[in-house]
């Protein structure tokens, strides 16, 4: 079915009308004589609309007189009759080779640059060693080779351990900074507790291990220490100063997690009155010019009493080294309405905890793990506003490192 619509536009067809007394048999004539007919479609019970090549349509002119039917062109498709319009229209052929030409040379200018991924380098800097390899606003994008790019790139940057670019309209360099290793024991340190807590886990890699388990350790209190003593089967009690000097000093290393305790309270009024969405919402496309605003599409005013409002802006446009002072704005507005709750207990209760969880995401460290909740409802049913505390135990790494000189 595609491949016989791809033919039919290389070669052409026509889309006739045939009218008669009898136009089954124009189709029967036609197709005795070899003519090919398709997509044939009564319009009613003397009208027959079919398509046929252009090269068939002086046979069907007799078959047409032969049959007592007219036959009428409806339509000419195909790219025989647009070669055929076009050379009447030379120069709307040339504007349109004209405009393809000229997108193709924007769409080969490089526009932007952006680098990503730096963290001690300067974007700059790597922006400036790339324009040394043609990668820079305004060159086109053959005159850039992306591996030229990335091998003097690592070349010029020892500090890279990788870079990626991307040439084209938006070209993209992504780099990665090699990563040092953590500098080594300059002398003997402790792990000590930066925050009072309950020891939950303590595993020593070096060092001597002065808490234990459920222990309670307050802040700045050594729970790994790098002094070493001997043991007190190695020891001998009869020369301590001698078993002093034999305790080694290392840089202690080891993993401690302690359990940590936090309250977050939250109210709810049993009436209260919220902001609903009502579902409308409308946005407004401008351009900032300087310091006049340009409305493209949109309300010049936002339409509604009570709104949330929401806007985003693009950066301004950039030319070479010049920054043009052309700023796209989109504002979206949501209507919103005053409706006035009236909560159960339970209802106020279960968003009281849930206004209590959002205090909790806030106010605990990223890294600390939650291993139990517990929720208290603080007076009775009758009360309004309804309270909760919500008490939530953590578990989280304790142990900081600390230097220290050997006596």
């Amino acid at each position: 079915m595609i491949m016989k619509k791809i033919w039919a536009y290389f070669l052409g067809c026509l889309t006739l009308i045939v009218r008669g007394e009898k136009p089954e048999r124009f189709i029967n004539m036609a197709f005795t004589r070899g003519i090919y007919l398709w997509d044939l479609t009564w319009k009613s019970p003397d009208t027959l609309m079919v398509k046929v090549y252009p090269q068939s349509f002086k046979t069907l002119r007799h078959v047409a007189r032969q049959s007592r039917c007219r036959i009428r062109i409806h339509k000419k498709q195909g790219a025989p009759f647009l070669a055929y319009r076009l050379r009447r229209r030379r120069m709307l052929l040339v504007g349109a080779l004209i405009f393809c030409m000229i997108l193709y040379l924007l769409s080969s200018l490089i526009w932007t640059v952006d680098v990503s991924g730096t963290r001690k380098i300067s974007s700059r800097h790597v922006k400036e060693l790339a324009a040394a390899k043609g990668l820079k606003e305004g060159n086109f994008s053959f005159q850039a080779k992306r591996d030229e790019v990335e091998r003097y790139l690592l070349r010029e940057l020892p500090g890279l351990s990788y870079v990626e670019v991307k040439v084209g309209p938006r070209s993209q360099v992504k780099v990665t900074e090699k990563v040092s290793p953590p500098p080594s024991s300059q002398g003997p340190s402790h792990i000590v507790a930066k925050k009072e807590g309950v020891i939950d886990t303590i595993l020593a890699f070096s060092g001597q291990p002065l808490v234990k388990e459920g222990d309670l350790v307050r802040k700045g209190q050594v729970l790994i220490s790098g002094v070493v003593k001997p043991s007190a089967s190695e020891a001998d009690p009869k020369t301590s100063a001698q078993s002093e000097k034999k305790a080694t000093y290392v840089g202690a290393q080891g993993i401690v997690y302690g359990k940590f305790w936090y309250r977050f309270y939250g109210e709810v009024l049993r009436d209260e009155a919220v902001a609903e969405k009502t579902g409308r919402k409308t946005r407004i496309y401008c351009i900032n010019v300087g310091a006049k605003e340009i409305i493209i599409r949109g309300p010049r005013r936002i339409p509604y009493r009570y709104y949330q409002s929401e806007t985003w802006r693009t950066k301004s446009l950039r030319w070479r080294n010049k920054t043009l002072p052309v700023e796209f704005v989109t504002i979206e507005a949501e209507e919103i309405r005053q409706v006035h709750l009236r909560r159960t207990f339970e209802e106020a209760a279960e968003e009281a905890a849930g206004r209590a969880r959002e205090k909790e995401a806030k106010g605990i460290a990223a890294e600390a793990v939650a291993v139990k909740r517990r929720y208290k409802v603080i007076g009775d049913k009758n009360d309004d506003p309804v309270r909760v505390i919500l008490t939530v135990e953590t578990k989280e790494e304790i142990g900081v490192v600390r230097r220290f000189k050997p006596s």
